[in-house]
């Protein structure tokens, strides 16, 4: 059995491809790569058909989106430990080896993240990023401070927890991990475990400011009475109004 299994939605994935392919096929550490494809129509499948890979396993069909394909992958996934890989990022394998070792020697912790490397269309490295200490209320408030594709779980948590809620069009990730951290030991990584690849194409790009309602509408499921409600909406007035114009945000690179 895989000790990890990587779960990668893809469609129309073909140009950033091989990559994503390549870094989860260079793990030392026991694993498969779950590739589901929602019916693309470029050259993902040829590509997927070309790969001699025993560790891959795919499938085509179409789907309901990204969280959709998601879910489907987690639900096919053998390994002790679940990781999430988007179709144009890539893994930083000898980091990921060293977090699984990590969670392997130690079972008391249900989940880890690290940084990352956001990489541009041509790989090049735009920035680096190493998130702060990990709070759950933090995350809870700040949101968007933990690297999502950087996260590695227990299979256990996902069967506590359940999937991912489809009625999130851009936050789905956001609220499963919310309630996955709420039942676990957290520890972050001192290393990027991901390359995340920002380009006008990728949903961080494009769909940012419906991320942020949809995170803000998450948030305040939790809040525990009127000053949790007044801390989650004014940080979010701040965030849509005021930091756009004294830094890169929402940007991820100048």
């Amino acid at each position: 059995m895989p000790s990890i299994s990587v779960v990668s939605p893809v469609y129309n994935s073909a140009r950033y491809l091989a990559e994503a392919l390549d870094s989860v096929a260079r793990l030392t550490v026991p694993h498969e790569h779950i590739v589901i494809d929602g019916g693309s129509t470029d050259d993902t499948v040829a590509i997927l058909e070309a790969r001699n890979d025993p560790d891959l396993r795919w499938i085509s069909e179409p789907d309901r989106g990204q969280t959709d394909a998601v879910n489907k992958g987690f639900s096919r996934a053998q390994g002790d430990l679940l990781a999430w890989l988007n179709g144009d990022d890539e893994l930083i394998s000898p980091a990921v080896d060293r977090a699984v070792a990590f969670l392997e020697a130690n079972p008391e912790v249900g989940a880890v993240f690290g940084g990352m490397h956001v990489i541009d269309e041509d790989a090049t490295v735009r920035r680096r990023y190493q998130p702060g200490r990990y709070s759950w209320r933090r995350y809870l408030i700040l949101g968007d401070y933990i690297p999502t594709p950087s996260i590695i779980f227990r299979r256990s948590l996902y069967d506590e927890v359940g999937p991912l809620d489809e009625t999130y069009v851009d936050a789905a990730d956001y609220d499963f991990y919310l309630r996955l951290f709420d039942r676990c030991h957290v520890e972050r990584r001192p290393e990027a475990l991901i390359r995340f690849r920002y380009h006008p194409e990728s949903k961080t790009a494009k769909d940012v400011w419906l991320q942020q309602r949809e995170a803000l509408r998450i948030r305040l499921k939790w809040a525990n009475g009127p000053v949790d409600r007044l801390l989650m909406e004014g940080f979010d007035l701040v965030k849509r109004t005021i930091l756009p114009r004294v830094s890169r945000w929402p940007k991820l690179y100048s």
